[in-house]
């Protein structure tokens, strides 16, 4: 067994203790290896294309050179009878065509001067050399474009490439197959280009979907190991929604809604004669009813034992007179404050068990099909297929489809045909069944340390960090100085400031304001802000901006050292703090002077992201590392998980704290002990930062409260939404609203802005980016060659700088709109089209994808250098790596 270590930043005036990475690695690796790509690739005709571009380059500039000169030589022919043929050609040369006889013959050589003569001869050679070529490259490029379908079918027999199209796009895997089996069936062009599509994205990608990518959980130890990259499979998971479709419809059933137990809503306060709680979804009305004499003992019985049924309860609270007690509790029920929970928490590890289970122990008859059906879907989605075995996988998907839609057409669920909701009703991770990787600690230090001072650098461009301040000022204002009040009456207040017509106070405005934002920090709307503080705010974002934003080095790389940054980060106000934990998504570069680690994505740490993996490994039947790293919070802290997966099953995951946050209408099956009810959260406001935070009654200490699942953010319950962004951690950077990525503000329509690497120590901030207005970008034109179109786009590419590989994401329109009604975030979280796609220009079918692409285009696209670039790779696939910087001070 390797040693585990930690790591902790060294000095630079961190806190003691600093900064820790007590979290093992998260490893994804691309499902195809990187050699993919490059087999790909036009071996001839691009380099070809490039040739012919680099000669059009020179004759452009020689010819603008040559007409200069032929200017001066045609003033010293005055009375010449040549003079007009040298006229002939310069008007020739100017236009960029080849002279015609009369124009360039013997005479009119004479005629000038040698040097000229002499280059008007190179231009000439030059000229009929590039003609040559382009006249090549028509037979080139079409074998070439066949050669390279033949490697991509080799490349895309891969079983793991299979199995993971068959469940991405069923049909587009059968025409596949019908090419493997036949080459007689060689697909049409545009097949070919979603196949590419498809290859490009298990090889350049690390999206854990199905088997196109495999993720597992690595050790930090004393040196580079790949030792578990050979074992790894997949696992099921049937959709969130269904899952809780089922429950819902067992639950409204006679026998099985008998065996319910009573739940008083974890989010009902009583005070005074009231009660107020959270309604039930999807609203979440924040609603206050009279606690009279009968509520109240209701909620006492209840809060006593809590495993009494309906009819239990009704006796215990009329004995003698259940009948007229049941309608009573019926309503409490219908309104939210009591809730009927089935035998399955939201975080079950078998559902389907639990559920058979459970009505099988109802007894009814009427019901025992429910069972056989619920335990042959159990059965097929257990069943452990080889990854390497694809025609098993396609026909156990087939039996899963079968045996989905008896359960739903036994249930009578609100689903369609189970033909027409494919890819959706069930899902597949690869994962790894142990230890896939160990990274040396040693070796990863340097980068580690000034990724920490990265995650404190990230704290001015929090996208919550406007709300929080602007929350100070607002409750400061609402609630009176030093008060504090329960979470659902700041909530409540809230959302009565976000559905107020007409006038807020200015700390109320900028509040509504900053629930609405898009995640692009906008410094010009803080620099206006009616509060002084975010107004400084504004000012520290700048200082942050620029001052990683400085002069490119000679290889156009802006660089900025670390203690730099850490100088300036040591003068921000206390209220500008960085996350305890910060989980970083990074690309790992081999450089000469050491690894340096290429910054995706960073959000909320606290295993995040390594929950849900945790689970799957388990399920997969696999091992885990040790793993205990938030067990031991900052004394006066906890930190509490939401304990609801909402309806998705990317929500369901292993627990990582201490404590979970006990929310309305979900289902737990932790002790007391380790919950902490919505009603028991109160806010509290300090005079002195004039800052809220969220504290809990039982426990006397600060709460910090976290989403952990992988949905995203803007799709929670608003009162878990406002919770988690306003007293939680959230997003801090993604390539869609970076700090450095692009303005907040709409790029220029006319022209091409480039934005430069940046680097701060050995961290990649920002890879270099091109946005380009969709006019801008070359398409063929109607009845254009293949060959002339390529020569275009080369030619295109090398005037801009545009590298030849690109991930390549396009904007859609509305996302730079003034703030309206509308959630701004959600559309930026929402809008596929801001997802990246692996561009190779010297891929022919990729092109296509380009193509289609701009039938249809937004105002903007945006090229990002593809960086580590494939030929660098050590791994043996695009690898990507989820660490956890921590500050345990």
């Amino acid at each position: 067994m390797h040693e585990r270590k930690s790591v902790v930043a060294g000095g630079f005036g961190l806190p003691a203790g600093g900064a820790r990475v007590d979290a093992p690695p998260v490893l994804r690796l691309a499902g195809l290896p990187v050699s993919a790509l490059l087999e790909m690739r036009l071996e001839r005709s691009f380099e070809l294309a490039q040739e012919i571009a680099r000669l059009g380059e020179w004759l452009d500039g020689e010819a603008g050179e040559l007409s200069d000169a032929l200017f001066a030589e045609i003033g010293a022919l005055t009375g010449d009878s040549r003079k007009p043929q040298v006229v002939g050609l310069r008007r020739a040369l100017h236009q960029g065509r080849r002279p015609r006889a009369r124009e360039w013959n013997a005479g009119v050589e004479d005629a000038l001067s040698a040097g000229v003569a002499g280059r008007v001869r190179e231009w000439l050679a030059r000229s009929q050399v590039r003609e040559r070529l382009a006249a090549d490259l028509p037979e080139i490029l079409a074998a070439d474009v066949r050669a390279a379908e033949d490697r991509m079918r080799g490349v895309a027999a891969e079983p793991r490439f299979r199995r993971a199209l068959s469940q991405a796009s069923p049909s587009l895997f059968a025409e596949l197959t019908k090419w493997l089996q036949d080459d007689a069936h060689r697909p049409r062009a545009q097949t070919m280009t979603r196949l590419a599509k498809y290859v490009s994205r298990a090889a350049a990608k690390t999206s854990p979907y199905s088997t196109f990518t495999i993720s597992g959980v690595g050790e930090w130890g004393d040196a580079d190991r790949l030792d578990g990259l050979s074992r790894y499979g997949g696992v099921l998971d049937l959709d969130g929604y269904l899952i809780k479709s089922i429950t819902r419809t067992l639950s409204a059933q006679p026998a099985l809604r008998a065996t319910l137990t009573v739940r008083a809503n974890p989010s009902a306060i009583v005070q005074g004669d009231t009660v107020t709680f959270v309604g039930v979804p999807p609203q979440e009305s924040i609603i206050t009813v009279p606690c009279s004499p009968a509520v109240r003992e209701c909620l006492r019985l209840v809060a006593e034992h809590p495993d009494r049924t309906l009819a239990v309860l009704a006796g215990s609270l009329a004995p003698g007179a259940e009948d007229r007690a049941l309608p009573f509790l019926e309503k409490l029920v219908s309104a939210g404050l009591l809730s009927l929970e089935p035998p399955l928490s939201d975080q079950a590890g078998d559902p389907l068990a639990e559920l058979s289970a459970w009505v099988a122990a109802a007894g009814d008859q009427q019901l025992m099909d429910v069972v056989e059906v619920l335990d042959r879907l159990r059965h097929e989605l257990g069943q452990d297929v080889p990854v390497e075995d694809v025609e098993a996988h396609r026909a156990r998907q087939d039996r899963l489809r079968a045996a989905i839609g008896r359960v739903i057409d036994r249930l009578g669920l609100p689903f369609p045909p189970v033909d027409e909701l494919g890819k959706v009703i069930f899902h597949e991770n690869a994962v790894f069944y142990g230890p896939p990787v160990t990274r040396s600690i040693d070796k990863w230090r340097p980068a580690l340390d000034d990724l920490d001072t990265v995650r404190r650098w990230l704290a001015a461009f929090d996208p919550a960090l406007p709300l929080r301040l602007a929350l100070g000022t607002y409750c400061r204002e609402r609630f009176g100085a030093g008060a504090a009040v329960s979470y659902l009456s700041l909530f409540r207040a809230v959302h009565e400031e976000v559905a107020r017509q007409g006038e807020h106070s200015p700390a109320a405005s900028e509040v509504v304001r900053y629930l609405r934002a898009s995640p692009l920090p906008d410094t010009t709307a803080l620099a206006a802000s009616p509060l002084p503080r975010l107004r400084a705010l504004a000012a520290i974002q700048e200082e942050a901006r620029l001052t990683v934003l400085g002069e490119a080095d000679q290889d156009g790389v802006v660089r900025t050292p670390t203690e730099t940054l850490r100088r300036m980060i040591d003068r921000w106000p206390a209220w500008v703090s960085a996350p305890d934990s910060l989980g970083c998504y990074v690309q790992p570069i081999e450089r000469r002077e050491g690894l340096s680690l290429a910054l995706n994505v960073a959000h909320s740490g606290f295993g995040r992201g390594r929950s849900r993996l945790a689970r799957l490994v388990s399920r997969a039947g696999g091992t885990l590392p040790p793993d205990d790293a938030w067990l031991r919070p900052r004394p006066g802290t906890v930190y509490a998980e939401l304990s609801g997966s909402f309806s998705s099953t990317l929500n369901v995951r292993a627990p990582m704290m201490a404590y979970e946050i006990d929310y309305p209408h979900t289902v737990t099956r932790r002790p007391g002990s380790e919950r902490l009810p919505l009603s028991d959260l109160m806010v509290a406001h300090d005079s002195e930062s004039d800052l809220v935070r969220v504290v809990s009654s039982r426990l006397g200490e600060q709460v910090v409260p976290l989403h952990l699942g992988m949905m995203a953010d803007v799709l929670l319950p608003s009162v878990a939404q406002l919770l988690t962004w306003a007293f939680g951690a959230t997003y801090y950077t993604h390539p869609s609203f970076s700090p450095l990525a692009v303005s907040p503000h709409r790029p220029s329509p006319d022209a091409i802005t480039k934005h430069e690497r940046v680097e701060t120590g050995r961290i990649v901030l920002r890879r270099a980016r091109w946005t380009v207005p969709a006019g801008l970008v070359p398409v063929r034109q109607a009845a254009e060659p293949d060959a002339d179109f390529l020569v275009r786009l080369v030619e295109w590419l090398r005037g801009h700088g545009i590298p030849t590989r690109a991930y390549l994401r396009m904007w859609a329109d509305g996302l730079w709109e003034e703030e309206s009604a509308d959630n701004r975030m959600g559309k930026w979280v929402m809008d596929k089209s801001r997802k990246p796609i692996y561009l190779d220009f010297s891929n022919w079918h990729l092109l296509g994808v380009l193509e289609r692409m701009m039938r249809k285009p937004g105002p903007y696209l945006v090229f990002e250098e593809a960086l580590p670039a494939p030929e660098d790779y050590r791994e043996p696939a695009v690898a990507e790596y989820l660490v956890e910087i921590s500050d345990r001070n």
